[in-house]
């Protein structure tokens, strides 16, 4: 069982669902993209669109999928795109998914957030909340009238992620339909964050004392999890209470 499999399951489902009923769209990857040569700052005056605003809903995922699951180059979106939408903030989702090769799997998922989160795109601005897996983006003006659109933004994450030597494929996931769509991902999203934190607590505090860990349940029930734990206690001889 790799490491995201359950969240990855329950992503599968509502992309699946969403494209079944109509409410789905497929963009491509296109490999040119209006970059930026240092990151944006856009102002409230400047802002054309806001993505995820915290009065609305949010969530941001990264996900790996070690069995070759990952539809390369695919962008789905679920919702009007940018250029359709009537009001200034809205609602936003946006899950990205990997394949390749995940060795060091704290410092994979890493490098895959900094790359995820410092496109350095024209015209748009990425504020991240990873404790609550949410994202807070501003789209200029000037961008969203020059044709920013859901496809250049997923071609962008697609092209970041892809940018990393141990990624062989890339599939993103957008939502700006409605609050209701968002939760519906929202037990991936928390599965998501669980596994992420207990794998942050073993590499960063080195305590591999299941019994008095707080993601106890996580690992019982991932098991890549466990298998991670005891590589770690075998590396660097540490103690604990194992189950």
């Amino acid at each position: 069982m790799g490491l995201f499999e359950e969240p990855l399951r329950g992503i599968r489902r509502f992309i699946e669902e969403k494209y079944s009923m109509g409410h789905a769209r497929e963009y491509r990857y296109i490999p040119t993209l209006p970059l930026a040569t240092s990151p944006q700052v856009i102002l409230s005056e400047d802002t054309g669109l806001e993505l995820g605003n915290p009065g609305t809903a949010s969530r941001s995922l990264l996900l790996w999928d070690d069995k070759e699951g990952v539809a390369d180059g695919r962008i789905t979106l679920v919702g009007p795109d940018f250029s359709e939408l009537q009001a200034r903030a809205v609602p936003f989702a946006q899950v990205v998914m990997v394949e390749g090769s995940f060795r060091d799997e704290y410092e994979c998922y890493r490098d895959l957030r900094d790359a995820a989160y410092n496109l350095r795109l024209r015209g748009f601005m990425t504020r991240v909340f990873p404790g609550r897996q949410s994202i807070w983006c501003r789209v200029s003006k000037e961008a969203l009238a020059s044709g920013f659109s859901a496809q250049i933004l997923g071609s962008a994450l697609i092209q970041a992620s892809k940018g990393l030597a141990y990624v062989s494929g890339a599939e993103v996931l957008m939502v700006t339909s409605s609050r209701e769509d968002i939760d519906e991902l929202s037990g991936a999203a928390d599965m998501v964050m669980d596994i992420v934190q207990a794998l942050i607590k073993m590499y960063e505090e080195m305590n591999f004392d299941c019994e008095t860990c707080e993601y106890v349940g996580v690992c019982d029930t991932v098991v890549e999890l466990r298998r991670i734990r005891d590589r770690l206690q075998a590396e660097r001889g540490g103690e604990g209470g194992g189950r």
